[in-house]
């Protein structure tokens, strides 16, 4: 599954590469309107389809990795298998820890870029400040509805750094339960396999 997964993510990597003005076209003609507002053609480059292709090569062969090695019971590629999950692990819980402690303590800001739009629509938020009332406010502090209009009439009620500590402190705990969840059930199969393997070759 996550083989397959990643070799989908690729071939998206790879169609941002060759034409991103046919992405861009695919999504503004069946995407969301929040998709559409947020994966525009000046964001489809080609470092991101490059930086999408290398990522999801790099998890497609992690995935090989713990096929072949279960399937011919390889001791080596199982524990780098297992080894290599934990690590991703880590690293997701500190990437997640990272970017929600940096909302919580700065808000969303607007160069944070996309992101700051994708999450002021999911969170359905704004964090007003004093610069909004010189210039016109981001488009996301009022949704989809008022791109070409916002204005600070139709702003979101809830503050986003409000927002988001609500949305942690109901959530944080089951996301990083199922990241360590996932993982360590991942990397246990590979070093049991390859204990049964050990076993199988000693008799």
């Amino acid at each position: 599954m996550a083989a397959m997964f990643s070799l989908a993510t690729f071939a998206v990597g790879l169609w941002i590469i060759v034409s991103c003005k046919t992405l861009a076209y695919v999504i503004q003609v069946m995407g969301s309107s929040g998709m559409k507002t947020i994966f525009t053609q000046d964001i489809l480059t080609v470092q991101l389809g490059i930086g999408v292709s290398l990522l999801s090569l790099f998890f497609f062969f992690i995935s090989l990795m713990g096929l072949y090695g279960s399937i011919y019971c390889s001791q080596f590629l199982l524990f780098m298998y297992a080894a290599l999950i934990l690590l991703i692990m880590l690293l997701e819980c500190a990437l997640f820890f990272y970017f929600t402690s940096n909302i919580l303590e700065k808000g969303v800001e607007e160069t944070d870029g996309q992101l700051a739009h994708a999450l002021r629509l999911a969170l359905r938020c704004c964090d007003r400040n004093d610069t909004m009332t010189e210039k016109n406010p981001p488009w996301s502090c009022c949704g989809t509805n008022y791109i070409k209009n916002c204005t600070q009439d139709n702003f979101f009620e809830k503050n986003c750094k409000q927002s988001m500590s609500d949305w942690l402190h109901r959530y944080e705990t089951f996301i990083y339960g199922t990241i360590a969840a996932t993982h360590i059930l991942l990397s246990s199969s590979s070093l049991l396999r390859r204990a049964s393997s050990a076993s199988r070759s000693h008799t």
